[in-house]
C-alpha cells in the first residue's frame, strides 16, 4: 500500500468495488471513490479475500472496522468509531422479534447507524418477513426504503451504509433494475431529528460513546438539559434521543457501557429512563474484552418501552447474561430504584439472593464511621516538589514533606508496601505541599483503595489499612490521585480501618460492588451506595469466632427490618461532629 499514496475512503472505496464486481454482480457503483493501480495492491486483494470468505454481516463489520483504523485513532474516538459485532446485532434484533416487533410492518431508525450494523440485518429481516408474504421485489425494495432511517455525521459511513443496503437486497435490485434512494442521512441526529420525535415503531443504537467537551455541552444543552450532568458522556444523550423518538409503546434496543447503570453523570438519564419508558429487559456482556476493537469495558445490551410519564419508585427488569456470540443464561428480575441511585445489577444468579439482602441493609460506610475521598496528588500535573525516599524527604525545607500514596502500594494480601525506601518503580515516595496542615494531607486513620480496577481482577475493592505508624511518624499522608481514601471521621468506628479493609475483601461485599458499579473507576458515589452488613449483628459475630467473610455473609443476611433502624441519637451525632471538628 505504500507504492500508491490513498485516502481512507478511496481505499475503502476500491475495496469495495472490487468486492462486488467478484462478489455481487449488477448492482449499481458505490458513492466511494476507487483507483485503479489500488486493485494490484496485494494487500488490498487479501483483504477483499477475507471478506468473501466471511458471511456477509461479519465482512459488513470487518469493512467498517477497517475504515474507522485507516481513519486514524483521533479519527476514530472523536467520532467513537467502535462497531456492534454481528453476534450482538442478531441478539438484539431477536430480542425485538420477541417483544412482539414485526419486521414486515414496523419503521425502524438508527440515529448513529455507523456502517449498517443494525439497518443492513434489519433490511434482510424485513426481506424475509415480506418474502414469506409472497412480496416481489419492488414490493420488498419499497417497504425497506420507507421504513428504514438512519443517521450518522461521517459522510463515508453514509456512503458505506447506503452500498451495504444495496449488497443486502442484490437479489431484488438485480431483479428489479432500479436503485432505491434509501432514508440515510448526514446529519447530526441530535438537533436534526426534531421532526420525526415520537412517530417510531423501533429505534436501535451502538450510539458513540466518549467524554464530551465544555463546549460540547453547551451546544446541546437546550435539547438535552434533563439528562446532561457535570462532564456527560455523549452516548447518554443518545439514549435520551432513542427514547424521545418513539411513539407511546415503541422500542428501543441499545448497545451501550454499562456506566450509565450506575455512574454519578447518569443519575439524571436514570431518572429519565423511570420517568419516560419501562426498561425491559438488560443482558450482560460477559466477555468484557474484544466487543468493541481497541476498546475494554462492559457491555449492556439493554431493551427499553415507550410508556406515558408517571411516577414510580422503582421498576423489576428482567437481567441475562450474555457471550459475545450472543448466547444467553437468564439470571433473574431486578429492581431499578427511581432515585438517581446505582442501578444494582446481578451478574450471576447467585447474586439476585445477595441482592435482595443488601437491599433490606440502609448501612454504609458512614454508619461505619468513615467517609471516602479522592487521592489529590495528580503525577503529571502537579508541580510541588517530590522525593524518592525518606531520607531525601528528611532535608525538606520545614519538614513538611508527607508520604505519598500509590495505588501500587496496596499489596494483593491486603497490606500496605510502604517502607519510605526509593522505589524499584521509581514513584516517588514522598511530596511537599508546604504545610502538614494542608487539606489534602490524611492525618486520621484510614484505609487506601484502589481506584481503578476492573471485572476480570479477582477483587474490585481492592484495599489495604495505613498503619498506624504513617501518621504517628510524618503527621499525615498524601493519596495520589489513583487512590480511594476511606478516613476515620467517628471517635469509635464500627470497625478499625484492618477490619474495615478485611470487610471489604470479602467475597459478600465485593460481590456487591461489582452489581452496583458499571465501570472501571471505584467511585465515591458508588461506595456511598455500598450496603454493608449491619455492624452490631457482624461485631457479635465475629465475637462468637466466626471470620471476617464468613460474619459479611451470615450478617448481611439477617439485617434488621428497615423500618427498626433507629436513626443516631443527639448524643452520638453531638460526639461524632466534636471528633470531626478536633480532627479537622
Amino acid at each position: 500500500m505504500k507504492k500508491v499514496r490513498a485516502s481512507p475512503d478511496s481505499v475503502l472505496g476500491t475495496a469495495l468495488s472490487k468486492w462486488c464486481r467478484e462478489a455481487f454482480p449488477g448492482l449499481p457503483r458505490s458513492a466511494l471513490p476507487s483507483l485503479t493501480l489500488l486493485y494490484r495492491e496485494p494487500a488490498l486483494a487479501d483483504f477483499v479475500d477475507f471478506v468473501k470468505s466471511e458471511e456477509f454481516l461479519d465482512a459488513t463489520y470487518w469493512f467498517s472496522s477497517a475504515y474507522a483504523e485507516l481513519a486514524g485513532e483521533e479519527n476514530r474516538k472523536q467520532l467513537a468509531m467502535f462497531f456492534t459485532p454481528p453476534s450482538l446485532t442478531k441478539r438484539l434484533l431477536d430480542d425485538l422479534a420477541a417483544n412482539g416487533v414485526s419486521f414486515a410492518d414496523n419503521r425502524f431508525c438508527d440515529p448513529a447507524c455507523g456502517g449498517a450494523a443494525f439497518l443492513a440485518p434489519i433490511a434482510m429481516r424485513m426481506r424475509d418477513e415480506l418474502r414469506l408474504k409472497e412480496a416481489g421485489p419492488a414490493e420488498i425494495l419499497d417497504h425497506v426504503r420507507k421504513s428504514l432511517l438512519g443517521f450518522d455525521k461521517d459522510a463515508v459511513l453514509c456512503k458505506l451504509s447506503r452500498h451495504f443496503l444495496l449488497m443486502a437486497l442484490h437479489d431484488e435490485i438485480v431483479a428489479t433494475g432500479t436503485r432505491p434512494k434509501f432514508q440515510i442521512y448526514q446529519a447530526d441526529s441530535l438537533l436534526k431529528t426534531e421532526h420525526i420525535l415520537g412517530t417510531l415503531d423501533v429505534v436501535v443504537c451502538n450510539p458513540p460513546f466518549r467524554k464530551m467537551s465544555a463546549v460540547e455541552s453547551e451546544r446541546y444543552s437546550d435539547a438535552f438539559g434533563e439528562v446532561i450532568e457535570a462532564q456527560p458522556n455523549l452516548y447518554a444523550l443518545f439514549i435520551a434521543l432513542c427514547v424521545r423518538l418513539l411513539a407511546i409503546g415503541g422500542i428501543c434496543a441499545l448497545v451501550t457501557p454499562t456506566s450509565f447503570l450506575s455512574g454519578r453523570y447518569f443519575s439524571k438519564l436514570r431518572t429519565f429512563l423511570m420517568r419516560q419508558a419501562r426498561v425491559r429487559s438488560i443482558g450482560m456482556v460477559s466477555d468484557r474484552s474484544g466487543v468493541f476493537i481497541d476498546v475494554e469495558q462492559e457491555t449492556a445490551l439493554t431493551l427499553v418501552l415507550r410508556e406515558n410519564a408517571e411516577h414510580v419508585s422503582a421498576i423489576e427488569a428482567e437481567v441475562s447474561v450474555v457471550s459475545r456470540d450472543g448466547d444467553y443464561v437468564d439470571v433473574g428480575r431486578c429492581v431499578l430504584p427511581n432515585s438517581g441511585a446505582a442501578w444494582p445489577i446481578p451478574r450471576t444468579e447467585s447474586d439476585v439472593e445477595l441482592l435482595k439482602n443488601a437491599a433490606k441493609s440502609r448501612t454504609s460506610l458512614t454508619d461505619y464511621g468513615y467517609a471516602a475521598r479522592i487521592g489529590t496528588f495528580v503525577w503529571n500535573r502537579d508541580t510541588r516538589t517530590t522525593y524518592a525516599s525518606a531520607k531525601s524527604a528528611a532535608r525538606a525545607r520545614g519538614g513538611t514533606a508527607v508520604p505519598l500514596l500509590w495505588s501500587s502500594d496496596i499489596a494483593p494480601d491486603g497490606s500496605l508496601r510502604f517502607t519510605g525506601a526509593r522505589k524499584a518503580n521509581r514513584e516517588p515516595c514522598f511530596v511537599n505541599l508546604g504545610a502538614k496542615d494542608h487539606p489534602s494531607v490524611v492525618r486520621r486513620p484510614s484505609v487506601l483503595l484502589q481506584r481503578v480496577t476492573s471485572n476480570d481482577q479477582p477483587r474490585r475493592l481492592v484495599a489495604a489499612a495505613v498503619p498506624k505508624t504513617i501518621v504517628k511518624t510524618y503527621g499525615g499522608f498524601v493519596g495520589e490521585n489513583h487512590t480511594v481514601i476511606l478516613e476515620q471521621v467517628s471517635r469509635e468506628p464500627a470497625l478499625t480501618p484492618a477490619q474495615l479493609a478485611q470487610l471489604l475483601a470479602t467475597p459478600t461485599v465485593d460481590r456487591h460492588f461489582r452489581c452496583i458499579s458499571g465501570a472501571t473507576n471505584v467511585s465515591v458515589f458508588e461506595l456511598s451506595q455500598l450496603r454493608l452488613p449491619d455492624p452490631i449483628r457482624l461485631k457479635t459475630l465475629l465475637a462468637q469466632g466466626y471470620d471476617m467473610p464468613s460474619a459479611a455473609r451470615e450478617a448481611l443476611k439477617d439485617q434488621p427490618s428497615p423500618c427498626f433502624l433507629r436513626p443516631a441519637s443527639r448524643e452520638q451525632l453531638q460526639t461524632q461532629n466534636l471528633w470531626q471538628r478536633e480532627n479537622s
